[in-house]
């Protein structure tokens, strides 16, 4: 509740829980440490090893193709990620404990083997996430967000936000402030330069390196980040989801009238954001893309399960 419900406490709350959250898990880890015997996991390495290899390679892949491929419409690379991402935590190893609470015949087997499986699982596929999404082509560009913003609380609602970026975009080397194209309402607040706070003006040249406090509006911040990222950073980003965006609301007919497509009946009523979410099972996220009549529709944006924004690459 209280994390869902907007106030201007939250920023301090939220970050509270969030070391709550990691102690707790820093004291299940410390205790599960403590009931290991190192000496004794060695016993245990090949069998552990052998069942790790088959979770990996074999189990999981296996139960992800027959659950997720004749329900929903995702391709090779993308089951192969699914498959690759099934990382073993802590409660395999809590469960472990329970026979050796129970006194269970071969409860240290259990224990030591699905221990030496998560820490397997751990190193193997966790270690490798970034290359396999590389590898597998549904790495999402890393989007230029603001070194650090925060609540003004000064409004109960609508409140305005302080966004700090640091100029790293060679574009900006040398432009005046009055140049840049700043949404409506937004103002550079200060400017800080080698440790110095410098006061803004019309005529104030950014150099690179310094950092630019801005205030505006949580609806301001996609066009600061367009404005102050990087030029081959939104290079990279406009590969991914294409030339051209539209707005998840408009309707498909319209969309398809546009490009020369032909849709059926049943589907000229819905959005393109309809469409797309009920393509990849009713549950967007970001980088999620439909190929439809040779283009790739690429999700953009969205806002719980609904697509905001959608972005248009064509083969």
């Amino acid at each position: 509740m209280v994390g869902n419900r907007p106030g201007k406490h939250l920023k301090m709350i939220l970050p509270v829980n969030d070391g709550l959250a990691w102690l707790s898990q820093i004291g299940l880890f410390l205790v599960l440490g403590l009931l290991v015997t190192p000496s004794n996991l060695l016993e245990f390495t090949l069998p552990a090893i052998l069942i790790g290899l088959g979770l990996i390679f074999i189990a999981r892949p296996l139960a992800v193709l027959i659950s997720i491929k004749p329900f929903f419409k995702f391709r090779w690379h993308e089951i192969g990620f699914i498959s690759w991402v099934g990382l073993r935590g802590a409660v395999p190893i809590v469960l472990a404990i329970f026979p050796v609470i129970g006194g269970v015949e071969n409860a240290e087997l259990y224990f030591n083997v699905a221990f030496a499986v998560v820490l397997m699982s751990l190193l193997v596929q966790g270690g490798t996430l970034p290359l396999m999404a590389r590898w597998l082509k549904v790495e999402v560009p890393k989007g230029v967000e603001p070194n650090h913003r925060d609540m003004l609380g000064i409004l109960p609602e609508n409140d305005y936000e302080i966004f700090i970026y640091k100029i790293d975009n060679k574009q900006l080397d040398g432009a005046a402030i009055r140049l840049l194209t700043l949404p409506s309402g937004v103002l550079i607040s200060a400017l800080f330069r080698e440790g110095l706070m410098v006061h803004p003006k019309g005529d104030t040249e950014l150099k690179m390196e310094d950092v630019v406090c801005v205030i505006g509006r949580t609806e301001d911040v996609d066009q600061l980040n367009k404005l102050f990222s990087g030029e081959s950073k939104l290079k990279k980003k406009q590969e991914f989801f294409g030339p051209f965006v539209v707005d998840g609301s408009a309707l498909l007919s319209d969309i398809a009238q546009a490009y020369g497509l032909s849709v059926t009946q049943a589907e000229s009523a819905l959005t393109i954001g309809e469409f797309v979410a009920a393509r990849v099972g009713g549950h967007p996220v970001v980088g999620d893309d439909v190929s439809w009549h040779g283009i790739h529709w690429v999700v953009k944006e969205v806002e719980g399960d609904r697509v905001l924004k959608v972005g248009v690459r064509f083969l």
